[in-house]
């Protein structure tokens, strides 16, 4: 269990500083839209990994703790909150996320993508906040 909270805290660290950076600066700086562009691809591929470890880092402290194994992200995060690890609106954003993740696998629209990398901070710090959570309860 603590391999994979670890990569989840780690993970985490690194999404939460890409999430928060300043790209209208970042433009400024570099001068180049395509290094700009890179940086927004990078921001979502982080974010969908850092997910898949959220949940899963999740999944693992629950069967450690309660001796829950569910099967799909969406059970795990609603045991979570269920076993009382989560608020309801810490529970209703890491649906969210899931959502997310998965309509960035299938988006093909930039509207659409921006849409979802304007939230990538409030889930940076519900990422941290998982974090922290799990690091407190399983120790």
């Amino acid at each position: 269990m603590d391999v994979i909270i670890n990569a989840f805290r780690e993970a985490t660290a690194t999404f939460a500083y890409l999430a928060c950076l300043d790209l209208e600066e970042l433009k400024k700086m570099l001068g180049d839209e395509r290094l700009v562009d890179g940086m927004q691809n990078g921001r979502a591929q982080k974010f969908e990994y850092t997910t898949e470890l959220c949940w899963k880092a999740i999944k693992a402290f629950l069967k450690e703790q309660e001796g829950i194994d569910e099967a799909s992200p969406k059970k795990i995060i609603k045991a979570h909150y269920l076993a009382g690890y989560s608020t309801e609106d810490d529970y209703l954003l890491l649906l969210d996320t899931i959502e997310d993740r998965n309509r960035l696998s299938h988006v093909y629209d930039a509207e659409t993508f921006n849409s979802i990398l304007v939230r990538l901070p409030g889930y940076a710090a519900l990422f941290e906040r998982v974090s922290a959570q799990l690091s407190k309860d399983a120790g």
